[in-house]
């Protein structure tokens, strides 16, 4: 046999090795995870002083293999507020990453599991080698996804088992292949690629390329949201100054602000007009004294100069909120959360926000890549085109809050992609948006819709789990949206507090399984859950959308296409027969007597009393509040003689040691002295279907009035006793005004028109 036989040979084996040895990639959605909790709120495994890792690696030593067990790396751990620690394990041979599984394990501060969500992979005596190259495994994606875009991408360096490609014009990132272990789904594994790639439209894909190039699994890390477009509806929502944590706080100890514009610790947010995935020429505010105030002129594009100014700022304010709130509620540096400086806490670096306003890739819509831990993920707001000035989601926190929760899920629970992980994510994206906000709507304001961007309003939702299709991420998400906003009515209404809440929501998913279903959800918040009443609140929200006990989700998908099967019940455990056992404080208001009237500078005293079945007497805990001026203070007696002209609703609250909320109110009215009192009409009509509302006044003093529609001011205008509001918007609505002397309190009453 001559020497070009045996080479021909050669790779004719090579080729029959790999073809024989081509297998799908085995589901390493929820179905492959296991779950242990210990029932009734038990441990799993006696108190121990070992070290965490080791702890799990005993536990997991009846159900695997010793190859198995020491293949096991530590990712990260971490301790939650509620003190339960959380330790995250990976699987390697050798250096090479064993793709997609993972140890979730949760245990307490005497070292006692608690919980293990696992879908570990049995690991060979030897893992075959393959004859599938870096450049291979990319070209494979490139065809797939940019056919006849492009030529072979030139090779820049290798680190370790990453190959790094250089990028051309259809990326943002650097393309990188990645060698890993494969696990199939006939138990044995494959050497292949992770090839990650990040384009222009911030199109963000992880995808696992087996023997022969072939595409085994993909995952779409970049969650975009399309919105239908309806009428422009007047601004209700006012800009008025806020205030930052100035040098910083708990959450943010650097502050927000780390230079002379909206670039920080936690986002770095700017104009991004030409879509290039970098700041446009003065596409950020500039504030020697950190002051960003630019007042926002929504009767002009978005595009002018003060706008973009206004939009930018009004980004880098509610990225860096959001970013606090979640740290408070355990999304933190260990837990994967987005800053430049982790500050030696854990975690990985280097990966604030790039939140990008107006970006010139799109118009409607919104979208948030994130990568792994350590890589900046990026947020591209869009302006909305379908009326007449066009709208700017970036000054709707709904859009905002939405797309921030698509980090969240994906760096706490890992693989969110597929029918029903890919619904959890719109859902629960909904969710911090309807909780954060209090309405049971996602994005009136862009969406020109009372209902918001979804079918239904999330009150009453209608549908149910077997509602379900798998069609759309977007409607199914809706179901699960609807359950999370039940489940924040009973926990509310059982007394317990939103803060709460939120732990429970973010610490569940330390509990939860990849590519999570709707029921490994549900468990995953019911390992958080602190208490057995607790657990029956989540049952009941759950199960009044089909997601109770022995509901079931199945997918079944092979790289692109999935099907999915339903078993929905609504029944709940036995243990949640009964009420929540902790009752809320009755709260008593003695005085003053409701209806009450007094006037402007007169003193007013607060009289009130609260009981507690568990804490006796809590009056001394009351806190009194007004429904115009806020807080007023706090204590069984409270007075004032600063209340502002107009109807107040005074209302008295108190939490128990338990959380659970009581509350009593008053109604009073505070009228101007004689000879100081302004008097207002409103008279409301249409030109051309479009509302117009004429208002007159008497005895206003000074030079100007501040004009207010609804609580809202909307122009300071000169004091001559008429003034024309044009509305704007058509169809049905009612508007309440009222008119002050310009800077001060005092006002005339509220006058209410109707359309």
């Amino acid at each position: 046999m001559n020497r070009l036989s045996v080479v021909a040979l050669c790779l004719a084996l090579v080729m029959i090795s790999d073809t024989a040895a081509a297998q799908e990639a085995r589901d390493l959605g929820p179905g492959s995870a296991r779950s242990s909790r210990a029932p009734n709120g038990g441990v799993l495994s006696p108190a121990s002083n070992a070290a965490r890792p080791a702890i799990v690696r005993a536990f997991l030593q009846a159900r695997h293999d010793q190859r198995t067990l020491q293949s096991l790396v530590l990712v990260r751990e971490h301790v939650a507020a509620t003190g339960v620690a959380h330790v995250n394990l990976a699987q390697r041979i050798g250096d090479i990453e064993v793709y997609g599984t993972y140890v979730r394990a949760a245990m307490t501060p005497r070292g006692e599991l608690v919980s293990v969500v696992e879908n570990l992979a049995p690991v060979p005596a030897v893992l075959p080698p393959s004859a599938l190259t870096a450049r291979v495994a990319l070209n494979a994606v490139l065809s797939e996804h940019y056919p006849g875009t492009g030529g072979d991408l030139p090779e820049l360096r290798e680190t370790g088992r990453t190959v790094v490609f250089g990028r051309d014009a259809r990326f943002i990132e650097d393309p990188t292949a990645t060698l890993v272990a494969v696990p199939l789904d006939n138990g044995t594994m494959q050497r292949g690629y992770l090839v990650v790639t990040w384009d222009r439209d911030n199109v963000l894909r992880h995808t696992i390329v087996g023997t022969g190039g072939r595409i085994l699994l993909e995952e779409l890390r970049t969650n975009s949201d399309t919105y239908k477009i309806f009428r422009i509806d007047p601004l209700k929502t006012p800009q008025q100054v806020v205030s930052g944590p100035g040098g910083g706080n708990v959450e943010s100890p650097a502050g927000w602000v780390t230079s002379n514009t909206t670039t920080g610790n936690n986002a770095d947010a700017y104009l991004d007009r030409d879509n290039n995935n970098a700041a446009d020429a003065n596409g950020r505010p500039v504030s020697f004294t950190k002051d960003f105030q630019f007042t926002a002129d929504l009767t002009q594009a978005p595009t002018t100069t003060v706008n973009q100014m206004a939009a930018v700022t009004n980004l880098f304010y509610l990225n860096n909120v959001i970013h606090d709130k979640l740290y408070r509620h355990g999304f933190t540096e260990t837990a994967g959360n987005f800053q430049t400086n982790n500050f030696g806490k854990g975690g990985l670096g280097n990966d604030a926000v790039l939140a990008e306003a107006q970006d010139g890739g799109g118009t409607n819509n919104a979208n948030f890549a994130t990568p792994a831990d350590g890589s900046k993920p990026r947020m591209q707001m869009y302006i909305w085109t379908q009326s007449t000035p066009s709208r700017d989601g970036d000054l709707d926190s709904d859009i905002v809050w939405h797309e921030y929760g698509h980090g969240l899920t994906w760096r706490m629970i890992g693989g969110m992609s597929g029918p029903f992980a890919g619904a959890i994510g719109e859902g629960m994206s909904d969710t911090l948006a309807i909780y954060a906000n209090k309405d049971d709507a996602v994005g009136e304001y862009s969406y020109n819709n009372p209902k918001g961007i979804r079918r239904y309003r999330y009150t009453n939702y209608p549908l149910t789990y077997g509602n379900f299709t798998g069609s759309s991420v977007h409607a199914d998400g809706e179901i699960y949206a609807g359950t999370m906003w039940r489940l924040r009515d009973v926990w509310l209404s059982a007394g317990r507090s939103e803060d709460s809440l939120y732990n429970v929501i973010v610490d569940g998913m330390n509990f939860t399984a990849s590519r999570p279903k709707y029921e490994t959800m549900r468990d995953g918040l019911l390992a958080a859950a602190q208490t057995q009443a607790e657990d029956c609140l989540v049952w009941e929200a759950f199960a009044q959308f089909g997601i109770g006990v022995g509901a079931k989700g199945t997918e079944s998908c092979r790289i692109f296409t999935c099907q999915v099967s339903v078993t929905e019940s609504f029944a709940v455990p036995s243990t949640c027969a009964g009420p929540p056992s902790n009752e809320a404080p009755v709260v008593t208001i003695s005085s003053p007597a409701q209806n009450s009237s007094f006037t402007a500078g007169q003193e007013v005293t607060f009289t009130g009393s609260a009981t507690d079945d568990a804490d006796g007497n809590v009056s001394a805990q009351l806190v009194w509040t007004s429904s115009r001026d806020g807080v007023i203070g706090s204590g069984a007696t409270v007075k004032t003689s600063s209340l502002t002209i107009n109807s107040h609703t005074v209302t008295a609250k108190v939490s128990d040691t338990l959380g659970a909320e009581g509350q009593a109110s008053v109604s009073i009215s505070i009228t101007a002295p004689s000879g100081e009192t302004i008097s207002l009409s409103v008279t409301g009509y249409k030109v051309k279907g479009a509302q117009h509302a004429d208002l007159a006044w008497s005895g206003a003093s000074g030079g100007s009035v501040d004009v207010y529609r609804n609580n809202v001011r909307i122009t300071t205008t000169q004091n001559d006793g008429s003034h024309t509001d044009a509305i704007g918007a058509k169809g049905g609505g009612s508007y309440t005004y009222r008119l002050c002397n310009a800077g001060t309190s005092t006002c005339s009453l509220d006058q209410v028109v109707a359309f």
